[in-house]
């Protein structure tokens, strides 16, 4: 006698063997992404282990960072030798003073001659140990002729040209410097204040509450021992191979990004532009005419300004929009300013990837010689060093 299958017993069995064809592609998928996590690494494409690296790489101030109610934070006061590493791509320490910025005490004499450098983790010295440092570089230059020199390095990883301002009128006036430095880097201006009236514009922090509290968490986040869900999928390979090769496909905007245009033979950047004096009348602009005109006043000593201009501008052709083109017309209009373009020496250098870390937009100490070298002989042009 034939057996019978009712209509509820055979979409019983096909639910079954689609639940199961479901679990098994869903096992296989899983099984594929997590071969794909342990074998990426061991490929060693640049793209995804820079990408890793970016999402992993120890940020000083967001594990060292102490809270200030002026300027967001600091790091924290006197750090010594504390370590910063990721394996073979990054390895230098650091060591704080009493107010919580890098380098040695202060000191406060009269008879020192001073010179205060500012700006973000380029002039801090991301990377490189501190004898390395631009600063103490030109230290060491500038005590050669008179030991009576003195550099103060206010500078500090992730510093926007907000805190760089405000940072000089909380600490570096009280030096009375003969000169300052900043080491001016595209992104400074990634937080543009709207004006408060025409021309105007507001640079102080404006504390919330909790804000301190946030920071802590911020901060507990990024050690070493914390683990979550979202800090293991950012900082995972499949997320780089996704970020690096999957979104291009998907965003012409992320397709320019990582573009590298045509350099000449025998170099790694194209060529700079002659330069201009026609800048665009824009938000941004506006904001960092303000921000210099700010400092200046300030300053009662020379100001000088130069570029850091990271990997992301210097792969690509020059452009007549490049900020430093307003940083040049604005020394040239005051006499008490100079600008030393960093951007157009790389360009200008034979092998200047040397002056940039391989998975890092940052100076490598050779990098930082090369900005001591054109800070320290723009001086001397100045007879800014004289006894």
């Amino acid at each position: 006698m034939a057996r019978q299958y009712s209509p509820k017993s055979t979409r019983s069995a096909a639910f079954k063997r689609a639940l199961v064809n479901v679990l098994l592609a869903s096992g296989s998928l899983i099984l594929a992404l997590g071969l794909m996590e342990l074998v990426l690494p061991l490929l060693h494409v640049f793209s995804i282990d820079e990408a890793v690296y970016q999402v992993r790489r120890p940020v000083v101030q967001y594990i060292y960072g102490a809270f200030h109610p002026e300027l967001r934070y600091t790091l924290e006061k006197n750090m010594r030798d504390v370590r910063l590493h990721y394996p073979g791509k990054l390895d230098y320490t650091v060591s704080t003073n009493s107010q919580g910025f890098r380098g040695p005490e202060w000191d406060l004499s009269p008879a020192r001659r001073n010179v205060v450098l500012l700006g973000d983790s380029f002039g801090f010295g991301w990377g490189v140990a501190w004898d390395e440092t631009a600063g103490r570089l030109l230290e060491q230059r500038l005590q050669a002729i008179d030991p009576r020199f003195q550099v103060i390095n206010l500078a500090t990883s992730g510093y926007s040209i907000k805190e760089v301002v405000r940072c000089y009128e909380l600490y570096g006036k009280r030096f009375n410097p003969e000169m300052v430095i900043y080491v001016f880097c595209p992104n400074d201006l990634e937080s543009i204040s709207p004006p408060v009236a025409p021309g105007v514009y507001d640079l102080d922090y404006h504390p919330q509450p909790g804000d301190a509290e946030a920071f802590a968490r911020m901060r507990e986040r990024n050690q070493p021992g914390y683990w979550s869900w979202d800090k293991f999928r950012r900082g995972s390979y499949l997320h780089a191979f996704y970020a690096r090769y999957v979104r291009p496909i998907l965003s012409r905007r992320i397709r320019l990004s990582l573009h590298h245009d045509v350099s000449p033979a025998g170099y790694d950047y194209p060529p700079p532009l002659p330069a201009t004096t026609e800048h665009p009348d824009d938000a941004e602009n506006r904001f960092l005419l303000y921000c210099l005109a700010r400092l200046q006043r300030q300053v009662n000593g020379h100001l000088l300004i130069t570029t850091t201009s990271d990997k992301t501008i210097l792969v690509r052709k020059d452009d007549a929009q490049n900020l430093r083109w307003i940083l040049a017309t604005y020394c040239r209009e005051h006499d008490k300013a100079t600008f030393v373009d960093f951007e157009d020496m790389a360009r200008r250098t034979p092998d200047g990837h040397k002056l940039y870390f391989k998975y890092d937009d940052h100076w490598t100490p050779e990098g930082h010689r090369a900005a001591a070298d054109l800070l320290f002989a723009a001086m001397r042009r100045k007879g800014l060093t004289r006894k």
